[in-house]
């Protein structure tokens, strides 16, 4: 299975066909300039996103790029960073502020916050009595987990980081803003919720032909968050699935993730049948 270039992708997309019994869309950015093809497959900072989007393209179905139609009718396959796995619940997403009084040191005319921020991103560290979360670089463990993320740093009359934050259901805000309580000089903590947790509510014929496709091409079919709404969490209604190769963040995308990808959306959109209940919700889904 040939791995298109990079520079082709975006226009193999616009041209995909329209005319499928389900939407697919892709998941993240898309910047073919930052990526390049290797003997292995892509590598650059959105390489995961032009993979998906060349599996896309090479898979058939009504592929949606680059802006989506959320009118249109028929079911949704979001392709996403999922490692092979299929996912109906996206994880939030919060912002967290807070709010410090600078600390100094004893020396006059010098200042420092290297020790107060190093608190600070102690306390958003992941903690878990059974998992090694402090080694899961690729979400396995902390995608379920109430997670933060320094977005930005602001030093002038007290300190101020906003951390970008991934939710789950059982998220309160008491578990965001207690999680600072302890950092000496915290004077507040600012919380709001971005976007909720979304959850799909996939038809069973729609959730059986995806199941069945990655029986088939992977031998079994799990569950897992997704670890950013995105355009998932835009999608209106309950009619949809993520699944996909690769992981976030990843700065490559190799070739066998891109078959495997083709190989997962082709075979579930022909195990779509027009005539089967695809688009009736059901309510016996998974968590996940």
């Amino acid at each position: 299975m040939s791995l298109p270039a990079p520079e082709t992708v975006v226009e193999r997309a616009s041209d995909a066909s329209t005319d499928g019994d389900v939407n697919v869309v892709v998941a993240g950015d898309v910047d073919t300039d930052s990526v390049e093809r290797t003997d292995d497959g892509y590598v650059g900072e959105t390489a995961g996103a032009v993979g998906r989007l060349a599996a896309g393209s090479a898979a058939g179905g009504t592929l949606h790029y680059p802006s989506p139609d959320f009118t249109a009718a028929g079911p949704w396959i979001v392709l996403a960073p999922l490692a092979g796995f299929v996912s109906t619940v996206a994880t939030g997403v919060g912002e967290a502020t807070v709010v410090a009084e600078r600390e100094t040191t004893s020396q006059p005319g010098r200042e420092s916050i290297t020790d107060q921020l190093s608190a600070l991103l102690e306390a958003a560290q992941p903690t878990h009595e059974h998992y090694p979360v402090e080694t899961d670089e690729q979400g396995v463990f902390t995608t379920g987990m109430t997670t933060f993320e320094l977005s930005s740093l602001v030093v002038e009359d007290e300190l101020r980081a906003t951390f970008r934050v991934s939710t789950t259901p059982a998220t309160r805000p008491s578990d965001v803003t207690d999680r600072f309580a302890d950092v000496p000089g915290v004077e507040r903590v600012d919380y709001e919720t971005v976007v909720g947790v979304t959850r799909a509510d996939p038809s069973a014929a729609l959730r059986e032909a995806v199941e069945a496709a990655h029986r088939e091409v992977r031998g079994d079919c799990e569950y897992e968050w997704l670890p950013d709404p995105g355009v998932f969490a835009t999608i209106p209604g309950g009619e949809k699935l993520a699944l996909g190769t690769g992981t976030p963040r990843a700065g490559a995308f190799s070739r066998a993730q891109y078959q495997t990808c083709v190989e997962l959306l082709e075979t579930t959109l022909s195990n779509v049948d027009p005539r089967s209940e695809v688009g009736s919700p059901s309510n016996a889904g998974s968590d996940t």
